[in-house]
């Protein structure tokens, strides 16, 4: 009898503990079928805590600087602030090829005052006009960096007549965060045409395959 009262209580305890490991298992696999939250945007450190500021180059719209301003506010945490509207300089523009020289608009952005009196500022013109360089054979160019001074050229972000605003902005933004992320965040260019840092980027296509992160 007594046997048999340790062998039903034997029993009783296995039943509890396998109905214990079968509801952790359910939860195990619930959990497991849940969409993972995606990971956080690493933002890397700057070398330099120094301004970052916006100069809008001719006629930009004024609600495209303030809104990539407040893009990277809320992005990176980094505040930017948009100067005054720079003129487009006399000197920069190419008659024969009815656009704008990037070398010279870099050396615009090294004259204003903001970049005069912090040597570590970042300065990033955006200009709607059509660039090209004098350094390389394009046809043109989406943007062009030296030293702490970059400029990017929203003339070509379109699709011609049928412009889709939401890919356009995409695209400038990518743009925009390749050049903070080189001369701001110093981080090296990359070999991989899905990086937002990726050295080749040379037309919308390539703009639309790389990612907007880091």
């Amino acid at each position: 009898m007594d046997v048999i009262k340790v062998s039903l209580r034997t029993f009783g305890l296995l039943l509890v503990v396998g109905v214990i490991v079968e509801a952790v298992v359910v939860v195990l696999l619930l959990r497991a079928s849940e969409p993972r939250p995606r990971n956080p945007i690493g933002i890397p450190t700057p070398p330099v805590a120094a301004p970052v500021y916006f100069a809008p180059i001719g006629d930009v719209p004024s609600e495209e600087t303030d809104g990539l301003a407040r893009h990277y506010q809320g992005k990176f945490g980094l505040r930017i602030t948009v100067l005054p509207e720079l003129p487009v300089p006399v000197d920069a523009f190419d008659a024969d090829r009815g656009q704008l020289i990037g070398e010279r608009l870099l050396d615009a952005l090294a004259s204003t005052e903001a970049a005069r009196q912090d040597p570590h500022a970042t300065v990033i013109g955006l200009t709607s006009l059509d660039i090209y360089t004098l350094g390389e054979d394009w046809n043109y160019a989406y943007s062009l960096r030296r030293d702490r001074f970059a400029v990017v050229s929203t003339a070509r972000m379109g699709d011609g007549w049928f412009t889709d605003p939401t890919r356009r902005m995409q695209r400038i933004r990518k743009m925009v965060t390749k050049n903070l992320g080189v001369l701001y965040y110093r981080l090296p260019l990359s070999d991989d045409p899905g990086s937002v840092l990726y050295r080749s980027i040379l037309g919308p296509q390539d703009l639309d395959r790389a990612s907007e992160d880091f």
